[in-house]
C-alpha cells in the first residue's frame, strides 16, 4: 500500500483550504503592514519583491492542479448545480471553470517579469551612510556601505564548515 492509500481526502482537502487561506491572510496582512510606509532599505524591498515574484510564479501551476482536480472531480463524482446560478450543467461550469484557469497563466507570468524586474531594480541598490564632516576641519570621510542581507556570511559552526551538512 502506498502512504496516499492511508491518507484521508478529507485532511488532504483541508490541508489545501488551508494553504489558500493562509495565502489569503499572508497577503493582507503584508498590505496592512506595508500600510504606514515603513522605513525600509533597498535590499528589504528586494527581499519582497523576490517573494511575491516566487509566489507568483507558482499561481499557473497552481492553477493547472486545480483545473486537474476539477476535471477529476467532473469523472469521479455525481454533480448537480444549486439553484443559485443560471448554469444548470455541472459538466459546462466545469469546462467554464478549466477556461479561467487556464487564462491565469498568462496574466501571472506578466506578473511575475514584473516583479522580477521590479526586484532586479532593487536588488543592485546599496545603501551608504552620509558622509560625514571631520570635526578637525572640512575633510570629508568616505561613506561606508552597509552590508545587504544576501553579502552577510552564515555564522561558523566549528570544524571550518560554515553550517551542519555543508562541505568544509
Amino acid at each position: 500500500m502506498t502512504t496516499s492509500e492511508h491518507t484521508d481526502p478529507t485532511d488532504e482537502a483541508n490541508q489545501v483550504i488551508s494553504c489558500a487561506r493562509a495565502t489569503e491572510n499572508a497577503m493582507q496582512q503584508l498590505c496592512r503592514a506595508t500600510l504606514t510606509l515603513p522605513s525600509m532599505t533597498p535590499a528589504e524591498v528586494d527581499t519582497i519583491l523576490a517573494n511575491l515574484a516566487a509566489a507568483t510564479a507558482a499561481l499557473p501551476q497552481v492553477a493547472n492542479q486545480l483545473s486537474d482536480i476539477l476535471e477529476r472531480a467532473r469523472d469521479g463524482h455525481v454533480l448537480q448545480m444549486d439553484s443559485l446560478t443560471e448554469t444548470e450543467d455541472p459538466d459546462l461550469a466545469i469546462a467554464t471553470a478549466q477556461l479561467h484557469l487556464d487564462a491565469v497563466r498568462e496574466p501571472a507570468l506578466g506578473l511575475f517579469r514584473t516583479l522580477d524586474a521590479a526586484r532586479n531594480e532593487t536588488a543592485h541598490i546599496a545603501v551608504v551612510d552620509r558622509a560625514v564632516k571631520h570635526t578637525s576641519g572640512s575633510q570629508l570621510h568616505p561613506p561606508s556601505s552597509v552590508d545587504r542581507p544576501e553579502e552577510r556570511q552564515p555564522p561558523t559552526m566549528g570544524g571550518g564548515g560554515s553550517a551542519p551538512g555543508l562541505p568544509r
